[in-house]
């Protein structure tokens, strides 16, 4: 067997600070350590100088059984090793075995190799350093006893909370102490039926190092160790064993460890066991068991029957002596600090004589003539009886079972029934149960007592028989029609008055508690004039003219059928006949309401009136002027504009001499205190969804009145007395201007008030003519006016600008051809009949058109003008043609 060093470094042993760097005793090392003979063991040391700041390591001495000797004043014995200055004390043989394995930098450790039993006992580490500045020097003694064994060490475990519970997950530790360097490392595994378990439950163990001890080094080797977690103990674990097994390379085991698990858990599984064995007979007594298994057991008991709880509450339920009652379900329930489980249902069977037999009819009595009924034998026994004997009025039937059928009932099995019951224990007998069977009226006859048919109006009356029944049939008689109830009447007759809604297929019915019998379906056929007459019409709605529409007669009903249909508008009627009338294409005149009449042997009947709308565009337009196509100025004309249309127009535009007044959507457009201006040709345009019509042109003449006339003539006469003043006046002046406008070469000409122009031929005036270009041939070819522009230059320099002296005329020739017409007359022209010639007779139709450019005040003579301002100086005069 190989063996391994082990140390062993016991918690909470004395010389170990508690944290690296304190100030405590200046050698860490265990009080003991274990090894096995044959390895190696490691004394595990460190060592800090922080007790002597700034203090140098002298030397480090492993003694084995060290003693302090008084004379040299220091410790002596045999050396294993040392570091540093000379020693105390000569070598040990211990010494050949020994490695130092430390280092000045605060490992003092010491390794021991090929370990024999001899080697056990006392050793010491001596520390020595030398103070600096003067301080007195540092010297430590720290004692450790090594223990040798000729076995290897058991693993350590550590347990789980004991106990554990089911679910709660935990883990168990296993572990060796820290081995030596020199050895091969320890192996562990886990056995044992928990292990076992564990795995099967999906468990494995996993490396583990346990925490270090308390005195245990910084830089010594871990412990081996091995991990195994129980992720959800079960009740299965609970007193397994667990082993934790020291296996050498071989896999054979040198040590284990164990331990007892102990899983607390609700209850599981209970059962309910009774003896003796069910079934048991009335008077024994029967003892129930509660059995299941928990940690810690059961506290309370629940005992249940058919779901009813019993006042017992212990693991056991006594029934002394057992009875019929005692037959059922029962049921434990056992309940602990962790949980509550129930058992499964378990049936006890009671034994005991037949006992209060009966008999029982279902349905219940009485019985019905053909139905199926079903006298029961109903008896308390266990077990079931086996025989059955039946008897009617006191004789034996031949049924022997539990049931007596009978299939189906006939009046002959009415009687007094009795069963009787026998089983291995006994025998028993029922009392006496008479049935009684019902059976329903046989047969009804329904017959008229009024011809058929009838004519709406009439009275019809109908009259049901009924046959025996069994009991006797209720008064009342139930009326259908069609097959659905109609009415019930207290006698077997059934009257009612004649009309449409009443025909149909009549049956009677008659009823007791055994059920009816139903007549034969008599027809009562009821003769009415059309019904509901109204007329469809395809299309619907309102048609637009030119389409075809078709007017159908339709009626809800009629008996006998209609023979003839007869078609009315407006109440006049049509001269065709029949359930349709087309009208193809439709027109506005055919618009109107249309009925029609339906006609039967029983009568005839009148459609209400279905108005027929055509649509259309506006026709027969008309403009009405009111008071006259002549009035007077200053009066208010109301123009009227009348059309025929459908839908109506929704909108009227208003036009004078071709010109858009505006428009309105009513048919009224007032001209409010009309002048002269407002004669002209009038027409009017009616609008609506479908179409526009414009109306013939109305001529309105607006005459002056006779204020007006009076105060034109005497404005007139005024200006014809001034006129000739102003003449005389600018006579001299006309004829000096001339002069000097002659020497200019400028035209001077004396102001006037007012230039004419007038038509030098009576007509219509042409389109306007196309300005003449070159090469094209000369003279007035066509009925077009040419006007020529009358423009003002805008600058005074040479060639750009003309200089005005005084009032200058300048004249413009503008022409027409013969047969002209005015376009328009307005309020720019005086009246000029037709007809009429300028003064020379001149009827090539020239107009002068002349301007008047007057120089403003301020504006010297001679000066020049610009454009835009001799523009705002011109003032035109009446112009006439």
């Amino acid at each position: 067997m190989r063996l391994f060093l082990i140390l062993l470094f016991l918690p909470g042993s004395p010389g170990w600070p508690a944290r690296r760097g304190s100030c405590g005793p200046p050698v860490r090392a265990p009080q003991a350590v274990t090894a096995v003979a044959g390895s190696c063991a490691l004394l595990p040391c460190r060592f800090e100088l922080c007790l002597a700041p700034g203090a140098r390591l002298r030397s480090l001495r492993w003694y084995r059984g060290a003693a302090f000797d008084r004379r040299l004043g220091d410790f002596a014995g045999p050396i294993v090793a040392a570091l540093g200055d000379g020693a105390v004390g000569g070598r040990d043989d211990v010494a050949a075995r020994a490695e130092f394995w430390g280092d000045p930098d605060g490992n003092c450790s010491l390794l021991l190799r090929d370990l024999r039993a001899a080697d056990a006992g006392l050793y010491g580490l001596r520390l020595v350093a030398n103070g600096s500045r003067g301080a007195s020097s540092l010297r430590w003694m720290h004692n450790l006893s090594l223990i040798v064994t000729e076995t290897p060490p058991a693993p350590h475990l550590q347990p789980p909370p004991d106990p554990l519970l089911e679910g709660h997950p935990a883990q168990v530790g296993c572990w060796l102490p820290p081995a030596c360097p020199a050895a091969r490392p320890p192996r562990l595994a886990w056995d044992g039926p928990a292990a076992h378990l564990a795995q099967a439950l999906g468990d494995r163990a996993r490396p583990w190092g346990p925490p270090p001890a308390p005195d245990q080094p910084p830089d010594a080797p871990p412990a081996l160790g091995t991990l195994l977690p129980l992720t959800a103990p079960t009740w299965r674990l609970d007193g397994a064993r667990l082993d934790c097994l020291h296996l050498d390379p071989h896999g054979r085991t040198l040590a284990n460890a164990s331990l007892l698990l102990r899983v607390r858990y609700a209850p599981r599984d209970p059962r309910v066991e009774v003896s003796p064995p069910t079934p048991v007979l009335e008077g024994q007594e029967v003892t129930l068991s509660c059995r299941l298994t928990a940690n810690p057991p059961p506290y309370t008991h629940l005992w249940t029957r058919d779901g009813q709880p019993l006042p017992q509450s212990g693991a056991q339920l006594r029934l002394t002596p057992a009875r019929p009652e005692d037959r059922g379900t029962y049921r434990c329930q056992a309940s602990n600090t962790l949980g509550t489980a129930a058992s499964s249902d378990l049936f006890l069977d009671v034994y005991y004589a037949p006992r209060d037999p009966r008999v029982v009819v279902s349905p219940p009595a009485p019985a019905l003539k053909g139905q199926e009924v079903t006298l029961s034998c109903r008896v308390m026994a266990n077990p079931l009886p086996y025989t059955h004997l039946w008897t009617r009025d006191g004789q034996p039937l031949p049924q022997s079972g539990a049931q007596l059928r009978l299939t189906p009932a006939r009046p002959e099995d009415r009687g007094t029934y009795r069963c009787q019951a026998s089983n291995t224990l006994g025998t028993a007998a029922s009392s006496d149960l008479f049935l009684d069977v019902y059976y329903p009226p046989h047969g009804a006859t329904l017959e008229a007592l009024t011809p058929l048919p009838a004519l709406s109006g009439t009275r019809v009356t109908l009259r049901c028989t009924l046959g025996p029944a069994r009991p006797d049939p209720s008064p009342t008689v139930h009326w259908l029609r069609d097959g659905r109830l109609d009415t019930d009447t207290a006698s077997p007759t059934l009257s009612f008055e004649a009309a449409p809604a009443r025909a149909g297929s009549y049956s009677c019915e008659g009823r007791n508690v055994a059920g009816a019998a139903r007549s034969l379906p008599l027809a009562v056929e009821i003769w009415f004039p059309p019904q509901a007459v109204q007329v469809e019409q395809w299309p619907g709605g309102a048609v637009a003219a030119g389409r075809p529409v078709r007017l159908r007669c339709v009626w809800a009903g009629a008996r006998p059928p209609v023979a003839a249909v007869a078609w009315f508008k407006e109440g006049r009627p049509l001269a065709p006949a029949g359930p349709e009338l087309p009208l193809a294409p439709v027109s506005p005149p055919d618009a109107g309401a249309y009925a029609c009449e339906a006609q039967n042997a029983a009568g005839r009947a009148r459609s209400p009136p279905t108005h027929l709308q055509v649509l259309y565009g506006p026709q027969e337009v008309e403009l009405v002027p009111e008071p006259g196509p002549t009035v007077m100025e200053a009066a208010d004309v109301v123009l009227r504009c009348r059309a025929a249309a459908w839908p109506p127009p929704a909108a009227f535009e208003w036009f004078r001499d071709g010109r858009r007044l505006g428009w309105a959507p009513q048919d009224l457009w007032v001209l409010q205190a009309v002048g002269t201006q407002a004669s002209g040709r009038y027409r009017c345009r009616a609008n609506n969804t479908l179409a526009s019509a414009d109306s013939p042109e109305v001529t309105i003449t607006v005459y002056y009145s006779t204020a007006t006339i009076l105060w034109k003539t005497f404005l007139g006469l005024g200006v014809g007395l001034g006129s000739l003043l102003l003449l005389g006046t600018l006579g001299c002046c006309l004829h000096r201007r001339w002069r000097r406008v002659a020497a200019d070469e400028e035209p001077v000409v004396e102001p006037s008030g007012t230039f004419f122009l007038r038509n030098k031929k009576p007509g219509h005036l042409g389109p306007p003519r196309q300005p003449r270009t070159a090469g094209s041939p000369e003279g007035p070819t066509d009925a077009t006016l040419s006007y020529s522009s009358l423009l003002f230059p805008s600058g005074c320099s040479s060639g750009t600008g003309t200089r005005l002296r005084g009032d200058t005329v300048v004249y413009s020739v503008l022409k027409r051809s013969q047969g002209g017409a005015k376009a328009t007359e307005g309020p720019d022209y005086e009246n000029v009949h037709p007809g009429q010639s300028d003064g020379d007779g001149n009827r090539e139709g020239t107009l002068l058109y002349a301007a008047l450019a007057l120089s403003s005040p301020g504006t010297p003579q001679g000066r020049c003008v610009d454009t835009r301002e001799a523009e705002d100086t011109v003032e035109y005069a009446a112009l006439r043609h």
